[in-house]
């Protein structure tokens, strides 16, 4: 690595620095002309001690190498680099008691690092592993010293789950260390090849906590260490005005390199640096911008004599300036640390104070040189923090002027190819032919005066030689006399040495020690090493590769060390240095690398030699498992590959490989289980595919029997027209009667079997069993009615082709009865007594209960006729239709109610207003005056002929006013008299003359009345009289007579009955007929047949005669003719056959006795 490193820097040096551009030029003038030298000579100065301000401020880039450490921790991590910046900031100045016993003028330097690693693993977790160090230095301002430092480090790992990001605490440290006498990291003033060592004691103190790290003991020591300015270039980083710096390595006790860093006297610090930290870890970190504070007040501080002997009196000035400018009266306090001299000083009216002091005797911390020490001389403004600062070199053996040809100094730049190397005793001091050589031969003056310009005389390796002038030179600085040489092609191997001589003529009188003044510098010349690389041209990942360069050999002899540089997996390269020169390597993924061997020789030449293997891919590894070798069908059954499957070379150890089942699972395609449901008897196989993450696909299956299940889950829905029925909370389908339901019915079973299920339906398992109906598929369809309220049981069963069923699906229905309905009616229109009536009721119900509904009407609802119930409720008509009339509208009800009663008791009623009006009787009125009568004559009058309803004819009343013109009653209306009352009367007018009768035949209401004229003739004599005197018992010999003759009738023969009455005029009267018929008229002309006495009225009487004019118009009277034909059972004849004596003829006043009279009357 170390070569690795030179290489780069001497590249850098080639690339920046000007006087390697001559190099440069000379080496192609040397291709011309092989013996072709060149020489340059230039003043380099002091690099001088530098001073800083509070806010000086350097940003870095920085890399942490951690794999030391994490190696040695037990931390399981895949992190090797952390990568960040530092800024480092000067925070105070200040005055320090009690370092060594002395009041110290110290800087405090803060540092704030932060570092991280993205997507790296811990402890199998994969995040980031971020690092923050924040270190404070007390920094010794005399030379730089590091008086203590503490660093604070805080590990932190950071990984997300989902959308939380989790941060776990490393550890936490806090490193304290305080040196005595403090650390020397330089030596100032600095010159290449300038050497120093420290013996120290060391104290640490370790705090902090982590459950990764054991957190170090406290511990304190003795150590030593030692410096050397070991090269002066370009330092490798790409900062502009720092390709001029000084490369000052650390090494251990044991001389090994601990460290190293390159100090640029531009940025008045490192420009770049490489250290291991005292917890394991290997910083690195490159100057990006460096931000000086303001200087526009600035102390310089100058020595009268740099180079002092010991004890010796001299002036130091401190010249104050602002902006250029001197500033008089400034207060400066003046600090020379080994002689704890401190004063404070003013400066004069030229901004410049001088101060005498003894440059002492005693020596610095550290040991190097023929000096005593140097030491820093300081001169600063207290209150405002500015300090001007120089350093004096103490020595016991000073001259006035005493050159020097420094050998430890000199540098070779050695370029090979197009690689330039800056040759140090590291990397070691060594050439092949064709490598072009510049030596850089520093000249010292370390007398305490200057010297006069001069010369050097430099004798090269092949003998020739030239002279070089050397300028004047200040006490203590340094020129730089650079020779090229171009190593012959036929230069043989061995040791050649360089020889230089300052002033050989000795020109400088006053050159106080010319034993110095010669010096050489020797290498080697030899020959690179060839190398011979053996390795396979490809293998598969995770196979050990073994390659080895065994055939490798060096010409010049020796031993050959062997780095084997391998390209790794990101792109990088490791490389490995191997005392047997076999090396193996195992790459973890596929690819293509290369692999280089370096071979190095005694002398550092290398020879390399370049292979590439091919690395191959491993196939991922999966094999499916199951439990169980058979499961029923429709029943779930887990496949996993848990711990069967994985990719040996995957770069993702969390996920190996990508699965993918070939079915649906229930956990989803992509893991280790699979859970599937067979749909199907038969064999099933699942199968899955993974693939690494290099592509490679490989499959496994696994094959399991799939047995036969009974169909399980039967379920049902209930329909009606398009809407689905939903259960109540009892799990109940309400429906009602005559609902016309769809019973849709499936069950779960295998694919195979569902087309062929049997669904078995029996919609009234309870009451109906033997209904039953069956359909085959995958679903059922059934349409039924219930006509019965109730609950009623529907159930399923369904059957697969081996005779496996499911348990019978109960499905409770309730059925609700509906009422029956009675369609609105309008109310009937008002009838008349006898009327008929008709109504029809319609009824609805559902299907079921038509033919069974009692449709009644009850005809009377203010009476219960049945006993039971209300009124209201009575059937006294069984129909839904009514035809029917009422005889007396007194008596008809004003409704009747109409009332349906189904199976289940529901009824529904209606009323109907009844409306039965009475009728005006159609009065008639006839007499027996179709004879001649006479005053005192008796006068039969009937209202037969009358009509009115059926139950007013039985009822009537017939008043009769047998005079409208006399007001019998007294109360001045002579026409309401009520002389006498009855269907048949008889009357008696005494006087004679017209009389005009009114019968009124009086129903329930007003009634009606007709008329009547009679004209009633004078008698030829007078029998008032004589009717006065025996009217009582002729009265009595009329009625015996009649009912005698009425008798003799009936019991006597038919010949006899139809003989002519002996009386002219005179007809036989039908008793029977005129009680019977209550139409008859015994009156009337017209023959009536004796056998149906009751026919000869059929026509009646049609008119009324009003009035009477003559005699002929009284016999045209039919109604008191047929009367009287009924009465007699005889006509009326104009001649009178002479009867037998049993055969006398009587009259009317004969015939009627008492009890016919009345019975006439009643009817």
């Amino acid at each position: 690595m170390r070569s690795a490193r030179m290489i780069a820097i001497g590249l850098a040096v080639l690339l920046s620095s000007q006087y390697c551009i001559l190099l440069i030029d000379g080496g192609q003038e040397a291709l011309e002309e092989e013996e072709k030298h060149f020489s340059t000579s230039r003043n380099t100065g002091i690099v001088d001690l530098p001073t800083w301000r509070i806010n000086d401020r350097w940003t870095y880039n920085g890399e942490l190498d951690v794999r030391d450490f994490i190696a040695t921790s037990g931390v399981s991590t895949n992190v090797d680099f952390l990568e960040g910046s530092l800024v480092k900031n000067i925070d105070d100045i200040y005055v320090l008691e009690g370092v060594d016993n002395r009041s110290t003028l110290v800087y405090e330097a803060a540092s704030d690092g932060t570092y991280e690693a993205e997507d790296i693993e811990l402890d199998g977790n994969e995040g980031d592993l971020v690092v923050e160090i924040d270190t404070t230095e007390i920094v010794r301002a005399s030379d730089l010293a590091i008086v203590s430092q503490e660093a604070t480090i805080d590990i932190d790992f950071q990984y997300q789950i989902l959308w939380w990001t989790i941060n776990i605490d490393v550890a936490d440290l806090v490193i304290s260390q305080t040196f005595s006498p403090p650390t020397e990291g330089y030596d100032f003033p600095l010159s290449v090849g300038d050497e120093w060592s420290t013996d120290y004691y060391q104290e640490t103190e370790y705090t902090g906590s982590s459950d990764y790290v054991d957190i170090p003991a406290d511990e304190s020591s003795h150590e030593s260490a030692s410096w050397e300015v070991v090269s002066r270039g370009a330092p490798g980083v790409s900062y502009a005005t720092c390709q001029q710096s000084y490369n000052i390595t650390n090494y251990d006790s044991n001389g090994d390199p601990t460290g190293y860093r390159w100090f640029c006297p531009a940025v008045r610090g490192d420009v770049y640096s490489s250290f291991t930290q005292s917890i394991g870890f290997l910083a690195n970190h490159e100057l990006v911008m460096y931000q000086a504070a303001p200087r526009s007040k600035q102390i310089s501080v100058e020595l009268e004599f740099p180079l002092s002997p010991l004890n010796m009196e001299q002036s130091v000035f401190a010249n104050v300036t602002q902006n250029n400018q001197g500033v008089s009266g400034q207060s400066v306090e003046f600090r020379y640390g080994i002689e704890e001299d401190v004063g404070t000083y003013a400066t004069g009216s030229d901004g410049s104070a001088e101060i005498t002091f003894n440059s002492g005797s005693e020596s610095d911390d550290s040991i190097g040189g023929p000096d005593t020490g140097s030491h820093g001389v300081i001169v600063w403004i207290p209150g405002q923090k500015i300090i001007g600062a120089s350093t004096i070199t103490i020595d016991p053996n000073t001259y006035p002027v005493d050159l020097i040809a420094r050998s430890e100094g000199v540098t070779v730049e050695r370029v090979r190819g197009n690689q330039t190397t800056t040759l140090d005793p590291i990397v070691g001091f060594n050439a092949i032919p064709g490598d072009m050589l510049t030596f850089s031969i520093p000249v010292q003056n370390r007398g305490i005066l200057g010297s006069p310009a001069t010369t050097m005389s430099v004798e090269a390796p092949d003998g020739t030689s030239e002279s070089v002038s050397v300028p004047p030179l200040s006490s203590l600085s340094q020129s730089r006399v650079e020779v090229g040489w171009l190593v012959p092609q036929t230069q043989a191997i061995g040791e050649v040495s360089l020889s230089f001589t300052v002033d050989p003529n000795e020109e400088v009188y006053n050159d106080g020690n010319r034993s110095n003044n010669h010096g050489s510098f020797s290498l080697f010349i030899g020959r690179a090493p060839t190398a011979s690389l053996s390795a396979p041209s490809q293998s598969l990942t995770l196979d050990q590769v073994s390659f080895n360069g065994l055939s490798s050999y060096d010409p010049d002899g020796g031993e050959l060390s062997c780095e084997f540089i391998v390209e790794t997996l990101e792109g990088g390269h490791v490389s490995s240095v191997e005392d047997d020169c076999i090396h193996e390597y195992t790459w973890d993924d596929d690819g293509v690398f290369s692999v280089r061997l370096v071979i190095t020789d005694d002398e550092n030449d290398q020879g390399w030699s370049e292979s590439v293997v091919t690395i191959l891919n491993r196939e991922p590894y999966v094999t499916v498992n199951s439990e169980y070798e058979w499961t029923p069908v429709l029943s779930p059954i887990e496949f996993n590959v848990e711990d069967s499957v994985g990719d040996i070379d995957t770069q993702n150890p969390s996920a190996p490989v990508d699965i993918l089942w070939k079915q649906p699972c229930e956990e989803g395609q992509v893991g280790f289980y699979c859970t599937v449901t067979p749909t199907s008897e038969g064999e099933y196989t699942a199968e899955i595919e993974v693939m690494d993450d290099d592509g490679a696909v490989v499959s496994s299956t696994k094959t399991i029997e799939v047995r036969n299940i009974a169909p399980t889950n039967p379920r049902s829905e209930i329909w009606l027209g398009d809407n689905r029925m939903i259960a109540d909370s009892r799990g109940v389908f309400i429906v009602n009667e005559g609902d016309s339901l769809r019973f849709e019915g499936w069950a779960d079973d295998s694919e195979n079997d569902m087309d062929t299920l049997v669904h078995i339906w029996s919609p009234d398992a309870e009451k109906n069993p033997d209904i039953v109906m069956e359909t085959t598929g995958r679903k059922s369809t059934m349409e039924y009615t219930y006509h019965t309220s109730g609950m009623h049981l529907a159930t399923l069963q369904v059957v697969d082709d081996d005779g496996e069923s499911t348990e019978a699906l109960i499905v409770p229905i309730e059925v609700m009865n509906i009422e029956p309905y009675i369609s609105p009616i309008s109310p009937p229109l008002p009838a008349a007594e006898d009327s008929l009536l008709d109504i029809l009721i319609q009824v609805t119900d559902t299907s079921g209960d038509m033919h069974t509904l009692t449709r009644c009407f009850d005809l009377d609802p203010l009476s219960n006729s049945d006993g039971e119930g209300t009124s209201a409720d009575d059937c006294d008509l069984e129909s839904d239709h009514l035809s029917r009339s009422w005889p007396d509208a007194t008596t008809a009800p004003e409704m009747i109610i109409f009332h349906v009663t189904d199976d289940d008791g529901a009824t529904a009623s209606v009323e109907i207003p009844l409306d039965i009006r009475n009728v005006k009787p159609v009065p008639k009125a006839d007499s027996s005056a179709f004879l001649d009568v006479q005053e005192g004559d008796v006068l039969f009058f009937t209202a037969n002929g009358t009509t009115d309803s059926e139950h007013d004819m039985a009822n009537m009343l017939y008043n009769w006013d047998m005079d409208t013109t006399v007001d019998s009653d007294g109360d001045g209306d002579p026409e309401n008299d009520i002389d006498i009352q009855g269907q048949w009367i008889e009357w008696t007018f005494n006087g004679y003359g017209s009389r005009t009768i009114k019968m009124t035949a009086l129903d329930e209401g007003e009634g009606a009345s007709v008329t009547l004229t009679v004209v009633i003739l004078e008698a030829p004599f007078s029998m008032s009289e004589f009717v006065s005197d025996y009217g009582i018992i002729l009265a009595f010999v009329l009625i015996v007579v009649v009912g005698a003759a009425v008798v003799l009738q009936k019991r006597g023969s038919a010949d006899r009955r139809a003989r002519p009455d002996s009386v002219q005029g005179k007809r036989r009267i039908s008793m029977d007929d005129a009680f019977d018929d209550p139409q008859y008229d015994p009156f009337t002309k017209e023959e009536v047949s004796l056998e149906s006495p009751a026919d000869g009225n059929d026509g009646g009487s049609k008119e009324v005669y009003e009035s009477v004019e003559s005699g002929v118009d009284r016999f045209s009277g039919e109604g008191v003719a047929e009367a009287f034909e009924e009465l007699t059972g005889e006509t009326v004849e104009e001649k009178i056959d002479q009867e037998g004596p049993e055969d006398v003829a009587v009259s009317v006043e004969e015939a009627l006795d008492d009890e016919d009279i009345e019975a006439l009357f009643e009817d």
